[in-house]
């Protein structure tokens, strides 16, 4: 029930069930409360027959001398089985409509009376008491039925509908969060099925589809390489046979390959994140020599870098090989950026791991802090194609924050001044 009622469908369930279930109420109660007025006592007193054995005993009484009608209406009573009395005007409240109708009357006991008034008698007829009619227990929990059984019925229908959607949310969650998988929520679902089949093939052409380009783009890359090596080393041989004039030619050809050869490997980097084959190995890793180890690798640079290790914070879940091409990732952008300082932060925070790269740049507009991780993202500020970045290495990080199940949010660094980039996964 819990798994049923998660809190992301409550809301939808709880609007449903209202809707649905308070109408049917309101409906059944409009209808009852119109089957009462038919029914109301007026109209049962207004019966016909209550009014023609009025008559007939008000005629015969009629017809007999005054002194002799309450003897008559003993007789009658007797003949008759029922109660009979004759009152004279006197014994008439004054509250009693004088109309010649039958009347009902409850006493203190409700106990149930008609009263007939009579001009010819100069008086009236009451017939009774009679005791009134007892309903019995279940009749009257008949309507209480009724209202439960429209609850009842309405959470039974609503119950695998908002199982069904559950099904779907949770699949198309994790289809945007990993493509290589494709739906498979048909044969989980009863009421929607329709709509999950149809959200399945969808799922495997998409899957198909950026699949393929991604094969593509690795393959491509793959064989650019054979290519640019040959040209890398040809400007090598030629650099020793040319005069001084085309060395220099030769050199920033050279530096054109290199700016390429980074582009291929850092292609080959994201197309190899969504290979269906890549699996992760997360572990408990030591961070202090994980963090050594991914500093040290970096490009020689003249900045500042600084790293903080949390107290008491020995070891973290990751994917060791994966999380230190996202920190590389993350320290060459901000040493790209960055006048003087950079600063690495690892820290948790009950189950969140963070780790945040600080500079002291210029910094991230704030309607750009998204669109720096999609793919060939550059800006148009001094974070461009000349300061030699691709466009890819952020997007990289995004991607293996996925994997990891957690997210990299850029904000403004408040100790430093310039960007504050954070990757957050979950501890396990």
């Amino acid at each position: 029930m819990k798994e049923w009622l998660a809190a992301r469908n409550r809301g939808l369930f709880i609007r449903s069930y209202a809707v649905l279930a308070g109408g049917l109420l309101i409906a059944a109660i409009l209808l009852d409360l119109g089957f009462d007025a038919l029914q109301s006592r007026q109209v049962r007193a207004a019966d016909p027959w209550l009014e023609s054995t009025f008559r007939l005993m008000e005629s015969e009484l009629a017809a007999a001398p005054a002194a002799d009608r309450a003897a008559l209406a003993e007789a009658l009573a007797e003949r008759l089985h029922l109660e009979i009395s004759v009152l004279d005007a006197a014994d008439i409240s004054s509250a009693t409509p004088m109309e010649s109708v039958p009347h009902e009357l409850e006493d203190d006991d409700g106990r149930i009376f008609y009263l007939w008034n009579s001009p010819a008698l100069h008086g009236a007829i009451r017939l009774g008491p009679f005791e009134p009619v007892r309903e019995s227990a279940v009749v009257r929990f008949l309507p209480v039925l009724f209202y439960a059984s429209i609850l009842l019925i309405v959470g039974l229908w609503l119950r695998p509908l908002l199982r069904d959607l559950r099904v779907l949310t949770v699949a198309s969650q994790k289809f945007a969060t990993d493509y290589r998988e494709p739906l498979d929520t048909a044969a989980h679902t009863t009421q929607l099925t329709s709509l999950a089949t149809n959200l399945d093939d969808m799922s495997a052409r998409v899957s198909q589809l950026i699949q393929s380009q991604k094969e593509m783009t690795a393959a491509l890359s793959h064989e650019m390489r054979t290519p640019l090596a040959r040209v890398r080393f040809a400007a090598a041989v030629l650099e020793g046979e040319v005069d001084e004039s085309l060395r220099g030619q030769l050199r920033a050809l050279n530096a054109d390959v290199q700016q390429i050869d980074d582009l291929i490997s850092d292609m080959l980097d994201y197309a190899r994140l969504d290979h269906p084959g890549l699996r992760m190995n997360s572990q408990e890793i030591p961070i202090a020599p994980w963090l050594r180890q991914a500093v040290s690798s970096c490009p020689p640079h003249e900045k500042t870098v600084s790293t903080v290790q949390q107290d008491g914070l020995e070891t973290a879940w990751m994917e060791p090989r994966l999380m230190e091409l996202a920190l590389s990732n993350l320290l060459a952008n901000a040493l790209r950026y960055a006048k003087h300082k950079v600063a690495i932060t690892v820290a948790r925070e009950r189950d969140l791991y963070r780790l945040v790269v600080e500079d002291d740049g210029e910094g991230i507009p704030e309607v750009d802090r998204t669109a720096i991780f999609r793919a060939f993202t550059r800006l148009d500020t001094s974070r461009n194609r000349d300061t030699g970045g691709f466009g890819l290495g952020l997007a990289i990080v995004a991607r293996i924050a996925a994997l990891h199940r957690g997210r990299v949010i850029a904000e403004a660094s408040t100790s430093l001044g310039g960007a504050r980039l954070a990757l957050e996964w979950p501890a396990s």
